[in-house]
């Protein structure tokens, strides 16, 4: 029992915290831009979004294709294919979604189930 009875004895230095002292951090700034920094402007001023944007819309309809293979009763399927399929749609949550993949360093190729299923989704959302 004797463990346990200093663990019950209230104590005034059991809760005392005591603040840091040298909380300061050195402030390191740089005239010239780095190369790293020069690269990444240079990469932002010849992003083309309607090029990525359209080159994410054919891969995510050959991803979504791929998701709805018709199957037994084919009926059922073909209805769910060609709401999907539809011309003219958007694509902006699958887009968005393998944007923020690969914003972080993800792969885009992992990215695609989510992006499928998001608009599955939002497309049920819409029609409802």
């Amino acid at each position: 029992m004797a463990p346990f009875a200093t663990a019950m004895v209230p104590s005034s230095h059991i809760f005392h915290f005591r603040k840091p002292t040298n909380l300061v951090f050195p402030i390191r700034c740089s005239t010239t831009a780095s190369p790293a920094l020069v690269s990444t402007r240079s990469k932002a001023a010849n992003f083309d979004l309607m090029t990525y944007w359209a080159s994410l819309m054919v891969q995510i309809n050959q991803k979504l294709n791929e998701a709805i293979p018709v199957q037994y009763p084919p009926q059922i399927y073909e209805a769910m294919r060609y709401s999907v399929l539809a011309k003219g749609a958007k694509r902006a949550p699958p887009v968005m979604c393998i944007a923020s993949c690969e914003l972080f360093g993800g792969s885009r190729l992992s990215a695609f189930p989510t992006a499928c299923a998001l608009e599955m989704v939002s497309y049920i959302k819409q029609t409802l």
